[in-house]
């Protein structure tokens, strides 16, 4: 909203006030000034001022300097000037030390010019920066001019204006005019504020036998007035109009035009005028648009409308879309005589539906879209035929056609209570106080108990307020905030809600971090292309979003790993040598018709992650891989405490975005409790990504359960350990877990524990793999004999042996 100050002065005074303290007064009290704008020429500040030129010799150093006396009335100073016009008796502009030069922003110095001493400066019109300014000389002024007279009073063109710039916010719209935002300054202030006037003489005709209004929509129209101007000079604007016009950024066009135009922006109260020998019967009708009906508006369009539309029709066409733009039929052009004003009040969301439909932006819509003053119509149609009566010899039709169906009282009464306020604010208001404060802003004391709290009627312009809560912060914001002490809070810091899982995820977080992962954060909602790549979860159980941004952003995620695949695959594509990251978040879907939540762990990595220096120029083929993932995933189980965890077939799920058989489950204490997989070269392809992208997904909650639990400590072994390796050839389909189970069956209490330390893929027999074990074996009682070892060991050898597709090496 732009506010031009002198326009502001005419209802509340404020020219005894600077602009910046303006400025920051409005701000604090919840109007942001965004900037202040000086229009026109380059205010002038005391040090500029009209001399008179006493003497002007030559410089005893130059060719073309003068040293000159000059003199403001009061005294007299030396000055060294080169201007070619500068002579004894001319008067000139000038300006003493500590001036500012307009033009340049230098500030003038005592000085001297090849040694002769300067104090001060004449000027040309274009180092003062005027329009059309040149530097052909200084200023000469008609010898009449006063001496000592102030530049800013004696130079020509009109005055610098200044201009606020302010953001009114959305439940604030009676500050989109320039009375409403004196209103706010008169309580600001604590001045009185005063209305524009609206008096006019009417001529013999009667408005309602020249037009007649029916509304077929109250809800959509609560009341519509219609005033018909029989006669007007439609010609050029006053100067002052058109001039502030132009300095709230709109056109003039016209004296008919910019008088809507003008009461819009004084009052806040929208208009529009209608070519009164273009309505066919003289008659206004408010009505929803037919179906395939269309009008072409003022900017030229042929609008196609539908019935869900407000329009201002005559007795057969729509003449304007209503509160938003006029028609082209009816609009005020050369020629114009007779007008018909519409001042009238629209609901704020059926306006804005329209305006959506059609895509129009205007300045009318605007304000009805934010909530136009319900009791202005009338004054602001009175407004209007004052100035064109005033401006432009109109002669105004008797009484007013008023189509009012608006369900009174306008605004519910609201109460406050004092003493609550004053607990509120932490503050001791006085009650008094408060009542003047409130009554500054137009509401008005209706009832309540005296010394306990007050009821009051809230003003039509102010939708805003309409709870107690409403009241206290007109209340605080008027009062400062900046005298409002800052005191902490002295309610109990202690929550009753377990913070159980926030250590948990917190520990899930930390583990992450040791492992050398980085975490990532992602929206919680995404394409639904991002997650059919992935092909989990089920299509039907996902949230949709019933009015997404846009189609990147149409479905609640059910999986974390679209988003963790692309986050790596755009820091590949920016020549990332590797990165590993994880996210700890929530995903979403429909179980049973009822939305639901849960939070998982996905961890992904790129590159040759986990190998020493030497070793990261070879690419990591798909097994190596996935190893490295797996054994994260049992790092991370076991600092968590987690329990038992174990990897099976994948069944399903997410499998379609993963290499063949690379995929897995990851079960957790017997319970699938996620995925893991490495992502096809399909999937890896928009990023021309050639090594390997390994993702696993975690539900959070078998995670956290042991997290914070303390572990269980066993003694230190007092005896030692004695070692057997067993290597074998396990054909396809025989899984390292299937292996390793048999050998903890049947290797008893004396097996202490298994690791798996080579495989390897025999060329000569494709499709098995080759696997070697170190099988560790102690007793906590005593040193185990080589028998007691030998027995256990071929028992176990003996199961493997015995196991369809094991075949074990003999050494």
């Amino acid at each position: 909203m732009k506010l031009p100050l002198s326009w502001l002065d005419e209802y509340v005074k404020i020219d005894d006030i600077a602009p910046e303290e303006l400025a920051a007064k409005l701000t604090r009290a919840g109007l942001q000034v965004e900037s202040i704008e000086t229009v026109g020429r380059k205010p002038l500040d005391d040090h500029f001022v009209v001399v008179e030129v006493l003497e002007a010799t030559p410089h005893p150093d130059s060719d073309h300097l003068r040293v000159c006396k000059v003199t403001d009335g009061k005294e007299t100073l030396q000055v060294v000037c080169g201007a070619p016009n500068m002579r004894q008796g001319i008067k000139t502009a000038f300006s003493k030390i500590g001036a500012i030069i307009p033009n340049g922003g230098f500030k003038i110095k005592k000085g001297k010019l090849r040694g002769v001493e300067s104090f001060g400066m004449c000027y040309s019109s274009a180092e003062l920066d005027l329009p059309g300014g040149n530097h052909d000389g200084i200023m000469e002024f008609p010898p009449e001019t006063p001496t000592g007279a102030f530049l800013r009073d004696v130079l020509p063109g009109d005055k610098p204006e200044t201009v606020f710039d302010i953001e009114v916010t959305w439940n604030r719209p009676d500050a989109l005019s320039i009375v409403g935002l004196a209103r706010e300054f008169g309580a600001i202030l604590g001045r009185k504020t005063k209305l524009p006037a609206v008096d006019f003489t009417e001529c013999d005709a009667n408005a309602e036998d020249e037009i007649s209004v029916e509304v077929l929509d109250a809800e959509k129209c609560p009341r519509y007035t219609a005033r018909v101007v029989p006669s007007v000079e439609d010609g050029k604007s006053p100067d002052f109009m058109a001039k502030r016009l132009e300095l709230c950024g709109m056109r003039s066009l016209g004296l008919v035009v910019d008088v809507t135009n003008y009461v819009m922006l004084e009052l806040g109260q929208p208009m529009h005028a209608f070519d009164y020998k273009t309505l066919e019967g003289r008659k206004i009708v408010v009505r929803d648009a037919k179906e395939g009906e269309t009008m072409k508006t003022l900017d030229g369009v042929e609008r196609k409308l539908d019935p869900s539309m407000l329009m201002i029709c005559d007795a057969s066409r729509p003449n304007a879309v209503a509160g938003i733009m006029g028609g082209e039929e009816s609009e005020i052009a050369e020629g114009t005589k007779s007008v018909l004003l519409e001042s009238a009040l629209f609901d704020p969301v059926s306006t804005k539906s329209t305006a959506t439909k059609l895509g129009i932006a205007s300045e009318s819509a605007y304000r009805y879209i934010r909530g136009v003053d319900k009791d202005l119509a009338d004054f602001a149609s009175r407004r209007a035929a004052h100035l064109l009566q005033k401006y432009g010899n109109a002669k105004i039709a008797r009484g007013l056609v008023d189509a009012d169906s608006r369900i009174r009282p306008l605004n519910p009464d609201v109460s406050l209570d004092f003493a609550r306020a004053r607990r509120l604010i932490g503050m001791p208001i006085a009650d008094a106080e408060m009542v003047r404060m409130l009554e500054s802003l137009g509401l008005s004391r209706t009832g309540g108990e005296e010394g306990r709290n007050a009821t009051f009627s809230i003003p039509s312009w102010r939708w805003d307020l309409t709870l107690e809560a409403d009241l206290v912060e007109e209340i605080a914001r008027l009062y400062g905030l900046d005298n409002i002490p800052d005191t902490m809070p002295c309610a109990p810091s202690i929550s009753p809600l377990s913070d159980a899982p926030f250590k948990a995820k917190n520990a899930i977080r930390s583990a992450c971090l040791a492992l050398g992962f980085t975490e990532a954060m992602h929206y919680s909602f995404l394409s639904r292309k991002e997650l059919d790549d992935f092909g989990g979860g089920d299509a039907q159980a996902r949230l949709e979003i019933p009015d997404p941004v846009s189609a990147e952003y149409s479905v609640m995620r059910d999986s974390l790993l679209p988003q963790m695949a692309s986050s790596l695959g755009r820091n590949a594509s920016r020549q990332a040598e590797s990165a590993m990251l994880f996210e700890i978040g929530k995903v979403f879907s429909r179980n049973g018709g009822t939305p639901s939540e849960s939070e998982r762990l996905c961890l992904g990595f790129f590159g040759p992650v986990g190998r020493e220096a030497l070793r990261r120029r070879k690419a990591a083929d798909e097994e190596e891989a996935l190893l490295w993932m797996k054994g994260a995933v049992e790092k991370l189980v076991a600092a968590l405490r987690a329990g038992r965890v174990e990897f099976a077939a994948c069944d399903g799920g997410c499998a379609a975005a993963f290499a063949p058989g690379a995929c897995a489950t990851v079960k957790i204490n017997g319970r699938a409790a996620g995925t893991i997989g490495a992502l096809s070269a399909k999937m890896r392809h928009p990023y021309r990504l050639s090594s390997q992208m390994v993702l696993c997904e975690i539900d959070l909650k078998p995670l956290a359960a042991g997290a914070g639990s303390r572990g269980k400590f066993t003694p230190a072994p007092q005896f030692p350990p004695v070692r057997r390796d067993v290597a074998l050839f396990a054909e396809a389909g025989v899984s390292n877990a299937a292996i390793e189970s048999i050998v903890r069956k049947n290797g008893g209490k004396l097996l202490a524990g298994i690791s798996l330390f080579d495989i390897f893929s025999p060329k000569d027999r494709p499709g098995g793999r080759s696997f070697a074990y170190s099988l560790e074996f102690r007793s906590p009682e005593r040193t185990l004999t080589d028998d007691e070892v030998g027995q256990t060991f071929r028992r176990i050898v003996d199961a493997l042996k015995a196991t369809r597709g094991i075949e074990v090496r003999e050494s």
